[in-house]
Formats: structure tokens, C-alpha cells, sequence
């Protein structure tokens, strides 16, 4: 009971629909449904290169700023793959704020 105010968001596109506006148009909804049902509080767990490469940028994060997200916290070399480590951050974003 004590997180049930809070959600975990995560949506994939394939990658010839990005840059649409198709991300958008589904947090937003996403966004609208979850304040309905109560959710205070959205949060984001995202790959994060040290340096972009072919296999992950930092799209998603700047995605997530866009969307008013803010970066709360950072993991490094948490994440290992393509033969390469990558770090994961934490973006957070408050529907009500608190009192």
C-alpha cells in the first residue's frame, strides 16, 4: 500500500514510428488516466550511454525532459550488453505536488 500512488512508465516504439509524435500522444493519455485513478507520482528506469552509440542514445531521456520528467538518480555500468557497459538513470515527474 505505501507505493500505490506511484507508477513506472515504459512504452516502446518501434523505431521507424519514432519522431511522430506517437510517444506524446500515448504518455499523455497514459498521464491523464493514471491522475484519474490516483497516481501522484511517474517514474522512468532508462538505459543511458556514457557515450551514444549505434545501440542506445539518449533519446529517451530527452524524451522524458521533454515531457517534464527530471533525472533523480544514476546507476553506472549497471547494464550489460552488445558487449559493452551501459549506466541506467532514473527521471521522475510529479502529477500533484504535495503540501
Amino acid at each position: 500500500m505505501a507505493y500505490n500512488w506511484s507508477c513506472e512508465m515504459t512504452i516502446y516504439l518501434e523505431h521507424n514510428v519514432q519522431k511522430y509524435g506517437m510517444g506524446r500522444i500515448l504518455y499523455e493519455a497514459l498521464e491523464k488516466a493514471l491522475h484519474n485513478m490516483g497516481i501522484l507520482n511517474l517514474y522512468a528506469c532508462i538505459g543511458y550511454p556514457e557515450h551514444e552509440d549505434e545501440y542506445l542514445t539518449t533519446n529517451s531521456a530527452d524524451f522524458h525532459a521533454h515531457m517534464g520528467y527530471v533525472k533523480i538518480g544514476e546507476f553506472h555500468k549497471c547494464g550489460y550488453k552488445f558487449d559493452r557497459w551501459y549506466n541506467m538513470i532514473w527521471m521522475e515527474k510529479l502529477l500533484v505536488r504535495m503540501k
